[in-house]
């Protein structure tokens, strides 16, 4: 029993580990391998839920009482349970923001900016772009704001191949306004708010994932804005909604934390 704890507590560390490292391979040069470490993260996360909480349940039903064994295996089972049930939340908060439509009154369209490959759009920053035409039809006295920097070496910013997107979809030039200096979520919003006037009625546009993080900045700011979101490509979705949700977990780190001890504690007096 002893044992299966420990062969369970790596394969947990080992799921989240691995998902965490392919993350951090922001650049892949194929789509081939986009979407293998998509479904790599996709069976991790899958194992995560369906093999070890169920065998964390058995070992803490099972072994000794307040043994060092299930002590350790209390401690990661919380630490996973809350992880895995905060994402799956998560997920599924986002995926309905794609419900969420433009409103009536908009007179700026703001599209977040996501890396670009060799000077072209990638498919998930295209579904923002889409999303912005389509709404732009129906509010063309608006005026469409593309921000993102030059990022990751590359030639042209962004925001300059985010223009061109959108000029070669019919968008007339002159209701394309680019900000080039932002690198993050954060200088996005905060740069762009810089070209709006405060009384404008401003809809930010991004991917499903992305929505709540964003919002969460422009909560911050001081930011009255609306948000409305693309659908992301499945090929796309395991990786970039767990990084996102990580985001948030890195911004909130406190509250977190704080709840994982709260449970702990709930749990012990509770056993």
């Amino acid at each position: 029993m002893i044992y299966l704890n420990l062969v369970n507590e790596l394969i947990c560390v080992l799921c989240w580990g691995i998902t965490i490292r392919l993350i951090l391979i922001r650049h892949l040069n194929s789509e081939i391998k986009v979407a293998r470490f998509n479904m790599v993260a996709f069976v991790l996360m899958l194992v995560n839920l369906a093999v070890v909480l169920p065998i964390f349940a058995f070992l803490l039903k099972n072994l000794p009482s307040q043994s060092v064994s299930w002590q350790s295996a209390l401690i990661v089972t919380t630490i996973d349970v809350l992880s895995t049930f905060n994402l799956i939340l998560f997920c599924v908060f986002s995926c309905c923001t794609r419900l969420r439509k433009c409103p009536a009154t908009v007179q700026d369209f703001l599209v977040l900016g996501a890396a670009v490959k060799h000077g072209q759009v990638p498919p998930v920053l295209a579904t923002r772009l889409d999303k912005a035409i389509n709404c732009w039809k129906t509010h063309q006295s608006a005026k469409i704001i593309v921000s993102g920097g030059i990022v990751q070496n590359a030639k042209t910013s962004e925001a300059e191949v985010m223009a061109a997107y959108l000029i070669a979809h019919g968008i007339p030039a002159r209701k394309i306004i680019r900000e080039n200096k932002a690198l993050n979520t954060w200088q996005n919003l905060a740069f762009a708010s810089q070209l709006i006037k405060p009384q404008e009625m401003v809809v930010v546009v991004t991917s499903d994932f992305h929505v709540l993080r964003a919002r969460a900045y422009a909560r911050k700011m001081g930011l009255n804005w609306s948000f409305i979101s693309s659908k992301t490509p499945w090929r796309y979705c395991p990786l970039t909604f767990i990084r996102d949700y990580l985001g948030i977990i890195r911004d909130h780190w406190w509250v977190f934390c704080g709840s994982t001890l709260l449970l702990l504690l709930v749990e012990l007096i509770l056993k």
